[in-house]
Formats: structure tokens, sequence, C-alpha cells
């Protein structure tokens, strides 16, 4: 694997694979910040080293022998390019929020709605990966609460499976009272805290 070395914290750059696109096999691509500003880049393997700083410069890093020469390429070939490595990049995480009525385990309306959304957005990713935290407000026994907000979690684990979730992608666990959202202990606060807290990958 070859190894890069940056002399900048801040510029971008893209290692990615492609196929019968020029450049060919592995690759670093020197692009600008946003503020147009250029870093420069060192790209080394075992068997030598070239710089880069200028935008649009590649440098194309065979698998046996030193980085090749950097060599500049069009604004149609760079973002033709990085169309095509950010279109291979998996979706990012989402995070949701669902809520409960005091001592229930049954969703309210309003997240009703928002789990037709969240079924949405999982239809439209090849992979999911989903963890469920349960939470509960402050009223009650810890040991209760503990398992109230495992049961909020498991009946939206349970309400995923239905609508065709493999259960297998899921993951639950219950923090009860343990991690409040609302602040204060008043009725708003704590209503806040009957939720189950979802992130998608």
């Amino acid at each position: 694997m070859p190894k890069f070395i940056s002399k900048f914290l801040l510029s971008i750059f893209f290692l990615v694979l492609a196929g019968c696109s020029a450049p060919r096999g592995n690759y670093v691509i020197l692009l600008p910040e946003e503020d147009g500003s250029v870093g420069e880049v060192s790209v080394r393997n075992d068997a030598g080293v070239q710089t880069i700083s200028s935008v649009n410069t590649v440098v194309e890093i065979p698998d046996d022998k030193a980085p090749k020469k950097p060599r500049e390429l069009s604004n149609d070939i760079v973002a033709k390019l990085v169309a095509e490595t950010e279109a291979a990049q998996p979706p990012k995480p989402l995070s949701f929020f669902f809520f409960f009525g005091f001592d229930s385990a049954e969703l309210t309306e309003e997240s009703n709605v928002i789990f037709a959304s969240v079924l949405a957005e999982i239809a439209t990713r090849e992979t999911v990966d989903i963890s469920l935290i349960g939470h509960t407000d402050t009223i009650g026994a810890s040991d209760y609460n503990k398992e109230l907000g495992l049961r909020r979690a498991g009946n939206l684990r349970d309400k995923l499976i239905e609508n065709g979730i493999d259960g297998g992608s899921i993951d639950i666990k219950s923090l009860g009272e343990e991690n409040p959202l609302g602040g204060g202990e008043g009725q708003g606060g704590r209503a806040f805290n009957r939720r189950v807290d979802m992130v998608l990958r």
C-alpha cells in the first residue's frame, strides 16, 4: 500500500482506483480548498517520492515502481473523477429521535411519521446497520427505567423487522435515565427524554 505524507493539514486529495479512465491505477489528485488555496502533498512509496503543489495535478503510483512524474489534468477529467469517487462512498450515517408517551413503549403519532421517513431512507441504501438506544425520564426506579428503555428500543426494532428490515442488522440497548437530552425536570424536559435514539449507517 502506498504511503502518503501530507505537508499541510487542510488541502484535499483523493486516492481512487480508476477503471479505463486516465489516469489509471492508484493515484493522488490535489484539489483546491473552498477558498481556492492549495497546499502541497508528497506521495511516497518504497521506490520513491513525488511532490505536487498545483491544483488538478495528479501523481500515478505503480505497484512496483516509484510514483510517476506529476502532470496536470483538465477540469473536465477532474470533475468526472471526483464525481465517481463521491458516488462510490457509502451514505453518511443519519440520526433520528423517536418519542414515547409516559411509561409507554408505543411511538407517538409524530414519531410514526418519522418512522415512515426512515423506511424511505433505508430503501435507498444497499445495506444498513442500525443502532437503537432506549431512554427514559427520571420518574420511577432506575432498574425499571432501564427495562422500559430496552422495551422501547425492542418495540422499534420489531416494527422495523415487520417492515422488512433484517433483524441481524439492528443492535439495541438501553441507557434508561442515564443520558438525559431534555433540560430540567419539567414536563417538557421529561417528555423529551422518553425516546429512542436511532443511528442509521
